[in-house]
Order: structure tokens, then sequence, then C-alpha cells
């Protein structure tokens, strides 16, 4: 729980609501290289929440147009990805790879929809967490233009 209440996305829970979302975790392992999301798949599929315990990823897109990546972010310790796609249900909308050997808590989709079901207000705690997000991918674009 200590874990979770330092994550941002989940920092102003309570520790009831902590400790229902804790449970549905599991611990996932991943190698150095390995694609964890990946948008060039015809079948990617949403999956759930990842949340660093150990390890570092970079956050990557491909251009349409021709051959060319950006990285987008440099995940640590405490960051996430997935949490767009635990609400739209969408397919992964950039490339998630282990730039070396990372440890994860993994929250499945399904529970975390049920746990919104349960408590709402968990949704309304994530905005500000979701709404930076949005915000800093505005100030990378403006610096790409």
């Amino acid at each position: 729980m200590e874990f979770l209440r330092k994550v941002e996305l989940f920092k102003r829970l309570d520790y009831v609501e902590l400790e229902h979302l804790g449970l549905q975790m599991r611990l996932v392992r991943l190698g150095a290289g390995q694609v964890i999301r990946d948008t060039t798949r015809d079948s990617a599929s949403v999956d759930g929440l990842y949340l660093i315990k150990s390890g570092v990823a970079k956050v990557t897109r491909s251009s349409e147009s021709w051959e060319a990546e950006a990285v987008l972010a440099i995940l640590r310790q405490g960051d996430c990805f997935g949490e767009i796609g635990l609400i739209d249900g969408l397919p992964p909308s950039a490339n998630v790879t282990a730039m070396e050997s990372m440890e994860c808590y993994f929250l499945p989709r399904e529970a975390f929809l049920r746990a919104l079901e349960e408590n709402p207000k968990i949704a309304l705690w994530m905005w500000n967490s979701l709404g930076a997000m949005v915000r800093a991918a505005d100030q990378w674009i403006a610096r790409l233009l």
C-alpha cells in the first residue's frame, strides 16, 4: 500500500480504496528489451495498468509517414503506463519497451472497472493525473512545432 500511495495516479485515494485496488494487482517481471505495448500489432488489446516497481521503460511513437520514432518518455519507479487504455478500452497509443529488467504491479482493466463501479470517487481523483498527462503531451507537441 505504501508503494501505491506514492504513485501520482493513486496518491489521493484513501487506504481502503488503495487496499481494494492493491488486492487486484499482481507482480509481473519483464526482461530487458521486451516490448510491453506495441501499436503495430493488429491484435493489440488493452490488458490493464502497469505500475513500475523497479527498472526503466521507454515510451515511443513511430511516424505514420516515414521511418522515424520519437521517444515520448522515459519511465522509472513509481511511473505507470496503460492509464488511457483503462478508461477508453482502445489499443495502445504508444509503444512501451523495457530498457532493463523490470518489475511492475499489474492491474487488469476488468478489476479496475469493477473498482470504479463500487467507488466512483476513484475516477475523480484520477482526473488530475490524466489532465497532467494531456498537458505534458501538449507541451511536447508545441516543442516539436
